[in-house]
């Protein structure tokens, strides 16, 4: 059985330019794995906490030698010795190392760094793909699939340019069609956004995630031009192709009321529920993520039971892969799907069990990459391998979201190799 012969961290660069950690794990058998860190715009009160250096000589205070003294000073003297394969135990051993409810001693993104080289370090020594060592190991009872992709085509928010309220809008390929074409699709429709903005003189720079951060007036002119797209291809919209959105209303929700650029004056909840039972029946929305505030949970599930059972109310704000803010949703019925974000639970242990957390309550499962991305494909192999409903890793450009999906092709072709 492989031991762990040293743990190193280096401080690398995400996707937005900003620094992040990447460990690597050696055992005393040869085994060696990296993983490295996202980060993403979003914080709460709940959300867990990064170690940052805080000093603004220094990549204006986002640097994160910190967190790689921490790995060579404090994790790896406690973890050296300890068999690779212990998941469970070497996660608990983090945990107590920080022992702060949000991670703010040690880091979320130190113990994920290592906790996630581990598990793949672990894959390699059971000489097993990671997506099939994590099936076997927390969800063997499921069956092995590639989950339905969800690609975020045009940015708004704080992923765009200032341009739109709405943070994300989403094309979903229906899961009738296999990974590979739902990825062809994708493509071909970014591909034909790209030149009708063109072809109107809109600006069509990309945001954060690789979506277009087009100059529109309002968030339904973006609605309308997906539909137009989308009509005018050759898949047909709500049967080959649905629309959904990431509205982070968090971001545009001041005294009381939420101001965006669709209503001439600032709308209260009732408003919000009007214009989304409008973009409902318009657009038949497959999914509405973020869509009020997160401290009004009276309103959440009250806006559950007036839209169709067949739309996903999706939380990421409202819970942030926090296990005792999803009881609460579960609790009060506020949502039926919900968004993890890995690298916010500090531990794989505790992601898998937010994860099984939800699907025992009859949640959707959607992993989801972060604004701040690095190239580590982690999470494809992790949404197969736990059986998520959907996946959510932007646009179909941009290398460190391209990664994810082309390791979904590998992935597939595995999958279909043994059929």
């Amino acid at each position: 059985m492989s031991k762990i012969a040293r743990i190193v961290a280096r401080e690398i660069l995400d996707s937005r330019g900003i620094p992040t950690i990447e460990t690597s794990i050696l055992t005393d058998t040869g085994i060696f794995a990296t993983a490295s860190v996202p980060s993403g715009s979003q914080s709460g009160e709940m959300d867990s906490i990064d170690k940052r250096d805080e000093d603004p000589t220094r990549y204006n205070g986002m640097g994160v030698l910190k967190a790689v003294d921490i790995v060579a000073s404090v994790i790896s003297p406690k973890l050296q010795g300890h068999d690779i394969t212990d998941q469970e135990g070497i996660d608990h051993i983090l945990k107590d190392l920080d022992g702060t409810t949000n991670y703010s001693k040690l880091g979320s993104n130190t113990l994920f760094s290592v906790s996630t080289a581990v598990i793949k370090a672990a894959a390699s020594e059971n000489r097993k793909p990671l997506f099939l060592y994590l099936h076997e190991k927390f969800a063997k009872d499921l069956p092995l699939a590639i989950p339905g992709p969800t690609f975020n085509i045009i940015n708004g928010g704080k992923h765009g340019a200032g341009n739109l309220d709405f943070q994300e809008f989403h094309i979903i390929p229906s899961t009738r069609y296999q990974f590979s074409q739902a990825l062809q699709i994708a493509v071909e429709i970014y591909s034909s956004l790209k030149n009708e903005l063109i072809h109107r003189g809109a600006i069509h720079s990309v945001g954060d995630e690789g979506g277009f951060a087009p100059n529109l007036f309002t968030n339904s002119d973006a609605l309308e031009l997906l539909s137009m797209v989308i009509k005018n291809s050759p898949y047909r919209l709500n049967q080959d192709i649905f629309l959904g959105l990431d509205v982070a209303a968090d971001s545009f929700y001041q005294n009381g009321k939420y101001n965006i650029k669709d209503s001439p004056r600032p709308l209260d909840q009732a408003g919000m529920f009007d214009l989304y039972q409008d973009i409902v029946k318009t657009y038949n929305l497959f999914s509405l993520e973020d869509a009020i505030v997160g401290s009004d949970w009276d309103g959440w599930t009250k806006l559950r039971t007036q839209l169709p059972t067949s739309t996903l109310l999706v939380g990421d704000d409202l819970v942030m892969t926090n296990p005792i803010l999803l009881r609460k949703a579960i609790e009060k019925k506020a949502i039926n799907a919900v968004i993890v974000k890995p690298n916010q639970s500090a531990t794989i242990t505790n992601v898998i069990e937010f994860i099984k957390l939800a699907k025992a309550n009859g949640l959707h499962t959607i992993v989801s990459h972060r604004s701040g991305e690095t190239n580590d494909t982690f999470i494809a192999d992790l949404a197969v391998g736990i059986g998520a409903s959907y996946t959510k890793f932007g646009a179909p450009i941009r290398g460190e979201r391209v990664a994810k999906y082309n390791r979904l092709l590998e992935i597939e072709t595995y999958l279909t190799g043994k059929k």
